[in-house]
């Protein structure tokens, strides 16, 4: 089943910018629509878009956070935790940037300090 996944401070959700389908599109964060952008599913340890069936991957020079080809290397590996964050393989979480709350901050890893800026909720959605 597709799920969001969201930050529990801001609702905001994790979101492929501008519904982009190529590989390295950004992930931001931005208010839930429903939209293929917004919805995920997890298999093999990945994350997979809706939107293009790329997953999460991590820019290891940047640690900026988009979608890419999947190939299952240690960038693209994720683990929910039971403390709301999400772990890359890289030992990196999941982190807005700067902390931000504003629609729009991009989605990058960051070491894990468990702000709220680094806690998520995965929600459910029926297809």
């Amino acid at each position: 089943m597709p799920f969001y996944i969201q930050n529990t401070e801001t609702q905001l959700v994790l979101d492929v910018k501008g519904g982009e389908e190529g590989a390295e599109a950004q992930v931001i964060m931005f208010a839930y629509h429903g939209g293929a952008n917004q919805l995920w599913e997890y298999k093999n340890g990945m994350i997979y878009s809706k939107l293009n069936g790329l997953v999460l991957d991590v820019n290891q020079e940047t640690g900026n956070v988009s979608t890419f080809e999947p190939h299952g290397g240690p960038n693209q590996l994720w683990h929910f935790e039971e403390d709301g964050t999400i772990r890359s393989e890289t030992d990196q979480v999941l982190d807005i940037s700067e902390g931000s709350t504003e629609p729009g901050a991009p989605v990058i890893v960051f070491p894990k300090h468990g702000g709220p800026n680094q806690i998520f909720r995965t929600v459910t959605v029926d297809e």
